[in-house]
């Protein structure tokens, strides 16, 4: 199961913690989103329902009106890991900047106080050259980067604004329409004011229309609504399907423009009224036919079989189920609390009673044709695959499942284990190795028939051939021939995203995302500035190094561990998988959990409890977790097997992962490889190894060394021992 906990607006903006939630509600209020939404929404929900342009100038507001003492890249600190070209911006800001600050980098810098001193064009001012730079801060969580430089927030909507108050009574409907699509697609009826002018203009008769125009529009969302009710209630069958989605929506506050999943719609502007009508026909037909069929009693098992699951759940684990769960953006289970004024608590019950009859469920004699269906697609996929493959790889899965009112293809795709959906493609093994592996065997320019047979060796299918070569970079089909540019750096290629997800950092990744708005990969590290103090994972608590040369990092784990709350990693670890402060990484662990590191004050997991639970973690137990790439391999050491018959010299190894029996001699050199980057036997005295682990912060695997070896003499350098067969599981070897 996937429960994410998706990256919020606090995230992105730490001084919000620190700020008074009156004062933010002031400037982030906006009529589509809950209260204290900046706590708890995901980032790219924000966006899709309130836009960026909205976001951006409230940003720019917070920056300016209440943070002005900070830098711009104190108050979003991922600025600092962004490379903007001037040439990006829009004018008038680009001459503003050029003529103030002189370069992107001078610009993020400088706070907005430095910079009231600046003499700006008369064509724009401070809040607009902010805005600009917070709008480049939340493109990674769009859609994707925009088609042309990036205008300014501040000035779109004053232009928004000055469009429609001059609006004349005669425009058509058209008009009308797309001016009232402009005013809610960029908050311009919710933003507060960008100038005096428009402040002054309250009053007149242009601002008594729009106040109007909002009204109707107003009475417009409750009509509908109403209407949409009415419906609902007359039809049960329609009723029995959206009993799980109406309280939420009711909550969230319905509106014409918002789509399926609460994103923007796009109506027609263009021609007159009496040809859109004609026009829209088609499309409002295509729009209006659900996504999935209402199944037959018997035509389809699979569906029956899972819908007979689901039908004895309480109306609270269906609601978990399609909100949590059979989704690829799962609702933040705080958000949820606050929309049903639940105790997060119940919430967190009812998901762990809807999990494990999942699992028990896939386990039993019952659920064996699902988990033997699993196994069949998961193999027809292979490695790759996009998600159309997915759902026509079987006659059931775009049937609806009745007790739920989703797609049986969206439940699959949330049971594969071995798998995870980044953009329109769902893997099996990190898409950057895959990548290289493509260009590696088709360097000679095959066939296309060449090409599949290769290919097939790492997992590619033949149905997801042409697009997959057509995915990686540098890879073209030319005359029934593969080509491979090697110039073309791998990194180009279509992010994946995936809780909904760009890298929140260079860029955003188009196409279908995950819920927190970052793609499931591992940022590349970057170089560290000659100001900033080394971290090494070899100096750093609780890390060892395996006879493979992997990392591991121990987490001793607590009861709040066990109850989600965040667990810290020494920076040293960060550092070594490319993690910087203010920023974060979405790593893929056993089961396909996505678990969430993020460098606040300080680096920690967001949560690691559904990892836990799915090892069967207790309180006094020792996880070790190392990170491959984008994906984290965890061992469990259980209490109940940590060896006590070697005394503290075995509990001292135990510490470092290790569970096999050792003389005095070879623990201590066990202990110093695995502290160290290098092979070489230890040759020094006890001491110098206490030195050692006091300097790294391990006191308690020192502790045990002192009581293990009051007189140890100087230990030998060989190889150290294999353990032996049948060790405890968990140990690192």
């Amino acid at each position: 199961m996937n429960a994410v906990s998706p990256i919020s607006l606090t995230d992105l903006v730490p001084a919000l913690r620190w700020s008074k939630s009156p004062d933010a509600a002031t400037v982030l209020r906006h009529p589509r989103l809950v209260d204290s939404w900046w706590r708890s929404l995901p980032l790219p929900r924000v966006l899709d329902i309130a836009g960026p342009t909205w976001l951006a100038h409230c940003l720019a507001r917070l920056s300016v009106e209440q943070w002005d003492h900070l830098e711009i890249c104190e108050f979003v600190p991922t600025l600092r890991g962004l490379t903007v070209d001037l040439d990006d911006i829009a004018e008038p800001i680009r001459g503003a900047v050029r003529s103030t600050a002189g370069s992107w980098e001078r610009l993020i810098h400088t706070s907005p106080q430095t910079m009231r001193s600046w003499e700006f064009p008369n064509n724009c001012d401070l809040l607009e050259v902010v805005g600009a730079v917070m709008w480049q801060s939340i493109l990674p969580f769009t859609s994707g980067p925009l088609n042309g430089p990036a205008p300014s927030p501040a000035l779109i909507i004053e232009a928004v604004r000055t469009i429609a108050n001059w609006m004349p009574a005669s425009a058509p409907d058209h008009v009308r329409n797309a001016m009232a699509y402009l005013t809610e697609a960029t908050g311009s009826d919710s933003a507060g004011p960008t100038t005096d002018t428009v402040k002054s203009a309250q009053s007149s008769p242009a601002s008594r229309a729009i106040r109007t125009l909002r009204a109707l529009r107003a009475q417009r969302d409750h009509d509908l609504a109403a209407a949409q009710n009415t419906a609902t209630a007359s039809s049960p069958s329609r009723s029995a399907d959206s009993k799980e989605s109406t309280p939420l929506l009711a909550r969230r506050g319905g509106s014409p423009l918002l789509g399926p999943g609460g994103t923007l719609r796009r109506p027609a502007f263009g021609p007159p009224k009496a040809l859109r009508q004609q026009a829209a026909k088609p499309a409002a037909a295509a729009e209006d036919a659900p996504t999935a069929s209402t199944p037959e009693p018997g035509a389809h098992p699979l569906v029956d079989l899972f819908d007979q699951l689901c039908r004895d759940w309480s109306e609270l684990e269906q609601l978990i189920a399609t909100e949590r769960l059979f989704t690829s953006e799962p609702t933040s289970i705080r958000l949820l609390a606050d929309q049903l004024q639940m105790d997060i608590r119940e919430l967190r019950s009812a998901q762990r009673t809807v999990e494990e009859r999942l699992l028990q469920w896939l386990n039993s004699p019952v659920g064996a044709p699902m988990a033997q269906h699993l196994r069949e697609v998961s193999d027809q996929l292979g490695v790759a695959s996009t998600l159309d493959t997915l759902i026509n790889a079987h006659p059931d899965h775009q049937v609806t499942v009745p007790s739920l009112g989703i797609p049986l293809w969206q439940i699959v795709m949330t049971l594969f284990t071995d798998r995870r959906l980044e953009g329109s493609w769902l893997l099996a093994t990190d898409p950057g190795h895959l990548r290289q592996q493509t260009r590696r065997l088709l360097t000679d320019q095959p066939t296309l028939s060449e090409a599949e047979s290769r290919l097939a060796g790492i997992g590619i299918r033949p149905q997801a051939l042409r697009p997959w070569l057509l995915n990686t970079p540098g890879v073209t089909i030319q005359d029934g021939r593969v080509l491979v540019d090697e110039s073309v750096p791998l990194s180009t290629a279509e992010p994946a995203g995936g809780y909904a997800g760009s890298s929140a950092f260079p860029s955003a990744a188009p196409g279908a995302t995950t819920s927190s708005g970052l793609p499931i990969r591992r940022r590349p590290a970057e170089p560290q500035s000659s100001a900033e103090p080394t971290l090494s994972v070899a100096t750093s608590a609780r890390c060892f190094r395996a006879p493979d040369g992997r990392w591991w990092h121990r987490v001793d784990v607590t009861s709040d561990q066990l109850n989600g709350a965040p667990v810290a990693v020494p920076p040293g670890y960060a550092a070594h998988l490319g993690l910087r402060p203010g920023r974060l990484l979405c790593l893929t662990g056993p089961g396909a959990d996505l678990l969430v590191l993020v460098w606040r004050d300080q680096a920690a997991f967001d949560s690691l409890r559904p990892l836990l639970r799915r090892l069967g973690a207790q309180a006094g137990d020792r996880l070790f977790i190392t990170v491959n790439g984008d994906r984290l391999d965890a061992r469990l050491l259980q209490a109940s097997s940590i060896p006590t018959d070697n005394g503290p010299l075995g509990l001292a190894l135990s510490l470092t992962g290790y569970t096999a029996p050792a003389t005095a001699e070879e623990a201590l050199d066990i202990i110093f490889r695995r502290i160290s980057e290098t092979d070489e036997g230890f040759t020094g005295a006890p001491a110098e190894l206490l030195n050692l682990l006091a300097k790294r912060g391990d006191d308690d695997i020192a502790e045990q060394l002192r009581l293990a070896l009051p007189a140890a003499s100087v230990p030998h350098s060989g190889p150290p021992p294999q353990p032996p067969a049948g060790t405890v599981p968990g140990a690192l070897g």
